[in-house]
């Protein structure tokens, strides 16, 4: 956390986290709140969010860890 908090694309990195994790805790609950919606006839909507948030958060660090890493 000290190297991401180092540098200004560190920050922007926790930043964009921290929206997401923010999202996912107060907006997603909402959203999903008496929906029976399913993707595909059988993929419920909460996990089609999960999934959306997960990769969200993959490309972020994947695109950190390769163009803005301090320590390569």
């Amino acid at each position: 956390m000290r190297e991401a908090f180092g540098h200004g694309p560190g920050r922007i990195l926790i930043f964009i986290l921290t929206l997401s994790l923010i999202w996912w805790i107060f907006v997603v609950p909402f959203i999903v709140q008496n929906n029976t919606y399913l993707f595909l006839g059988w993929i419920p909507l909460v996990v089609i969010l999960w999934n959306i948030q997960t990769i969200f958060w993959l490309a972020a660090i994947y695109i950190y860890t390769t163009k803005y890493w301090p320590y390569r």
